[in-house]
């Protein structure tokens, strides 16, 4: 059996609740006023490496703490707490949004957060959205 560091362990509870104040964040909070406190609309992040051992943790502590969630975590929510604790290390990344046609629904949306040149979350299946928007850090 693995045993999982302190340092994990604080990772996981802050992805944890943050995934948590997203979805309430998402229900309850227009999303004009969500936009504002994730990034500057436009503008994208410098793509240069970046401390990748800070962006690990946060992807991996994003991943595990979605499977333990209280709803069913979904990308958005995952993204905005991939995003957050990024801000909280200081580190520049950019949430994107983006749409794509789907032949039962309609549009089908996804988003999904990139610092440096790494996708920290929603990385599966982003390659078939336009980007709509994006929202990041400016240098």
């Amino acid at each position: 059996m693995k045993t999982i560091s302190l340092i994990d362990y604080v990772n996981f509870m802050e992805a944890w609740i943050l995934l948590h104040i997203s979805k309430l964040f998402i229900l309850f909070m227009p999303f004009k006023k969500i936009a504002g406190k994730i990034g500057k609309l436009q503008v994208e992040s410098a793509k240069f490496p970046v401390n990748s051992s800070k962006i690990n943790d946060v992807e991996h502590a994003v991943r595990r703490a979605a499977r333990f969630c209280l709803h069913k975590s979904k990308c958005y929510d995952q993204a905005l707490t991939g995003k957050f604790m990024l801000k909280s290390r200081m580190l520049p990344a950019t949430i994107y949004f983006g749409l794509a046609k789907d032949t039962q629904n309609g549009l089908s949306a996804h988003a999904w957060v990139r610092c440096g040149s790494r996708i920290v979350t929603g990385k599966k299946g982003m390659e078939n959205f336009t980007v709509i928007a994006a929202f990041g850090d400016p240098a």
